[in-house]
């Protein structure tokens, strides 16, 4: 999250007072020991999230994911199905090399390629293409971000809104990264929601991932 380093490790140790629990996978899971998300088939969210959403996935649930990694092979353990989309082309390639080492059949990973100049005219993409409305149950909202300023700054946001008309009713929409996107709450204002913020595996210091209940 934003603030320099001062701000940042004073919210790190908020965070770990108000979840002590929560100091040993975080130690355990610290990018110094050099394992990705998809090493440890985990989101790359906040812990309280994930716990959330472990809880919550029925084995019948059809998932969709915009963006891929440790929480494609997650849900694909807990999910009937997971189809998501990505548009890294090496990334795609280690998921699915990943999937396959995990004999997952139940994941259909796509590839739309686009990169920050296509990503202007980020409502023609192909990228959004897979998302049928009422299909599935659990929306993910990640992937390309655009940390930067621009048009490509508005991609997740209008993911999110396609998530929010689309997903299933009663079903779940989660987006990442919420602290940098707090216009959507305007887009999903007809959703319960909760905002897990916290420690995450693979990070330092604190994140925060927003669930909205349809």
């Amino acid at each position: 999250m934003d603030g320099n380093h001062i701000q940042r490790l004073l919210r790190l140790a908020a965070a770990l007072g108000r979840r002590p629990w929560k100091l040993v996978p975080y130690l355990h899971h610290l990018p110094l020991w050099r394992r990705s998300p998809i090493d440890l088939e985990l989101p790359w969210f906040s812990y309280g999230a994930i716990d959330y959403l472990a809880r919550t996935i029925k084995p019948d649930f059809r998932v969709f994911e915009f963006g891929s990694g440790g929480s494609t092979l997650f849900f694909a353990r807990r999910a009937a199905q997971v189809v998501c989309v990505e548009n890294d082309a090496n990334w795609h390639r280690r998921v699915q090399e990943q999937v396959c080492r995990a004999d997952l059949t139940n994941v259909d990973c796509q590839l739309h390629s686009f990169g920050d100049l296509e990503a202007a005219n980020y409502k023609s993409l192909s990228y959004f293409d897979s998302l049928e409305s009422g299909r599935f149950d659990l929306i993910v909202v990640d992937g390309f971000c655009g940390f930067g300023t621009g048009q490509h700054g508005k991609l997740r946001p209008y993911a999110f809104a396609q998530a929010c008309a689309a997903v299933k009713r009663p079903g779940i929409v989660v987006l990442d990264d919420f602290w940098m996107f707090p216009e959507v709450l305007l887009m999903g204002n007809t959703a319960i929601h909760d905002v897990f913020q916290g420690v995450g595996p693979c990070r330092y210091g604190v994140t925060s991932t927003a669930v909205f209940r349809f």
